[in-house]
């Protein structure tokens, strides 16, 4: 993940050939720092620094660029960054991406 934010970033600045957007799906999938480090404190230190990193970013160097996260559990310090909050219960909309699809 931090690789290819990496590059987009990259891009973004120096006017590369970008696709205009990225979207990153689960940052909070494997984040861990590993060791013996406490691995949920680990976790949720560098879950938080990322979206901080985001936030700071796309409002300073990459202001305009477009980052898409989906996100489970996004931590409160992105309340203001969400666009979209789905419910995971079909009788509370909004539901899912695909409208009609109820397990």
């Amino acid at each position: 993940m931090a690789w290819i934010l990496s590059v987009f970033e990259i891009a973004w600045e120096t006017g590369s050939a970008h696709p205009g957007f990225l979207m990153i799906d689960s940052p909070q999938k494997n984040p861990g720092q590993g060791g013996d480090r406490d691995a949920e404190f680990a976790d949720s230190v560098a879950v938080a620094d990322f979206y901080k990193h985001l936030h700071h970013w796309l409002t300073g160097p990459g202001q305009g660029a477009q980052i898409l996260v989906v996100d489970n559990a996004p931590p409160t310090s992105a309340d203001n960054d969400i666009v979209v909050r789905f419910s995971r219960r079909a009788d509370q909309p909004p539901y899912g991406l695909i409208e009609d699809e109820v397990a």
